[in-house]
């Protein structure tokens, strides 16, 4: 820009420019914090919830977990249900992910399996008895119920997808139905956290000689 060019602008419109330039790191910036004190209340909520459960759960003892005033929390969750909503989601979430990424992995049907059976038990083991607080609550039974059937759905199609998969791999025999191996696998995951230790190895090997090609 040239001497006469900058003189042509005023001291308002400099402030302006400066101003439009510097707004989208100052955006970032404080979405970056805005981000991370979500963040913050999400993990005190979920720690409140599953030490009290839902009902006794105590908005101003989130808000010392998290290290903020009670009116914040109000700024980003609307009550405490929209809380415990985004709680359960981000739990359901996080859990999503990861199941996808061992799915979706390069690895033989079985090896998946066994990973998936391992990374869902290890998951019901150290979050079980947190969850029963909860779960034995009629208020948050109801959500919970709905946000399992959800997530339930989702792992139903990510397995029948790899069961598909194998299939055309020539891992799996072609006459299986796809649906029926997926509700074996997810629930056998469930009944193996009540039942007494064994192997995934055995598990998946027994199913592997009923279905493989």
């Amino acid at each position: 820009m040239s001497g006469r060019a900058a003189q042509s602008v005023t001291p308002a419109g400099w402030r302006e420019i400066l101003t439009r330039q510097r707004r989208p790191d100052m955006t970032e910036e404080k979405n970056d914090i805005r981000g991370r004190r979500r963040q913050a209340i999400l993990a005190a909520a979920a720690e409140e919830f599953c030490r009290n459960g839902f009902e006794h759960a105590r908005m101003d003892a989130i808000a010392v977990r998290a290290g903020i005033g009670k009116s914040t929390i109000y700024e980003y969750f609307p009550s405490k249900n929209a809380l415990l909503t985004a709680v359960g989601e981000q739990m359901a979430e996080r859990v999503f992910v990861e199941l996808s990424g061992i799915l979706h992995s390069n690895i033989a049907f079985r090896d998946k399996m066994i990973s998936y059976m391992r990374f869902l038990t290890s998951v019901l083991a150290q979050m079980g008895q947190k969850l029963l607080v909860l779960f034995r609550e009629d208020s948050s039974m109801t959500f919970f119920e709905e946000m399992s059937h959800q997530y339930a759905e989702q792992q139903y199609e990510l397995l029948e997808a790899e069961v598909v998969r194998a299939q055309q791999a020539g891992e799996l025999r072609a006459d299986i139905d796809p649906i029926v191996v997926a509700t074996l696998l997810a629930s056998l995951t469930s009944t193996m956290f009540k039942a007494r230790e064994v192997p995934l190895e055995s598990l998946v090997d027994v199913l592997m000689r009923g279905m493989g090609a």
